[in-house]
């Protein structure tokens, strides 16, 4: 069976926070009563609005913040449990599958079984093999369906923590950085990834206690 990550939600983060930065392209192009700059080109006044805008922007790591926030740790932690549960019960059922084929082999070579118990048998265990598949398409779809479950609640999490955290920050824009993602430079002034981390890993210790 395919692995599956929870990483992915690091990419449901960036997607969503991405849009911040395309409204952010759309200022950098607009005076300040809403009207375009002429062919974008004034240096001063595009200069003047980065300066306005740069103040209120603020991005957190997305893989640092995967990888040591103690509530996705858990997630991914049980994930992986139940991914290796299922893998485990499937590959047990495959393997005595394996036995009953090589089983029926036998008695075929050796003439145990007569032609109409060797049907009957055949078609026992096409059922066997068929129920197989069907439980490996269920087993994966379980698995996505939980992975994809964990993601929402980790990422309706962060993005509720975010809001609280933002009520005495004033940032307009809380991006989410990721290598190889939309954004492709960060200024580290306007790195909050260890404040917001540490702020996170407190709350869910709390839920602990």
């Amino acid at each position: 069976m395919a692995k599956q990550k929870v990483y992915s939600v690091g990419i449901i983060i960036n997607i969503v926070l991405f849009v911040g930065l395309v409204v952010l392209y759309v200022l950098h192009f607009r005076g300040g009563d809403g009207e375009v700059l002429e062919g974008a080109r004034p240096a001063v006044a595009v200069e003047r609005q980065l300066d306005q805008v740069g103040k209120l922007i603020a991005f957190v790591d997305n893989e640092i913040l995967m990888e040591d926030y103690k509530l996705a740790v858990k997630m991914r932690t049980d994930f992986e449990a139940e991914q290796r549960r299922l893998e485990n019960d499937l590959d047990r059922r495959q393997r005595n599958f394996q036995v009953e084929v090589e089983r029926f082999q036998r008695d075929i070579e050796r003439g145990h079984v007569t032609m109409e118990q060797a049907q009957v048998l055949e078609q026992e265990l096409m059922r066997q093999q068929q129920d197989l598949y069907q439980l490996s398409d269920t087993y994966r779809d379980r698995l996505a369906r939980k992975e994809f479950e964990m993601n929402s609640e980790l990422l309706d999490n962060i993005r509720d923590f975010l809001d609280r955290y933002n009520e005495d920050k004033d940032f307009d824009f809380i991006l989410g950085y990721a290598r190889g993602g939309g954004i492709l430079h960060a200024n580290e002034a306007h790195n909050i990834t260890d404040e917001v981390l540490r702020l996170l890993n407190e709350e869910y210790e709390q839920t602990l206690n």
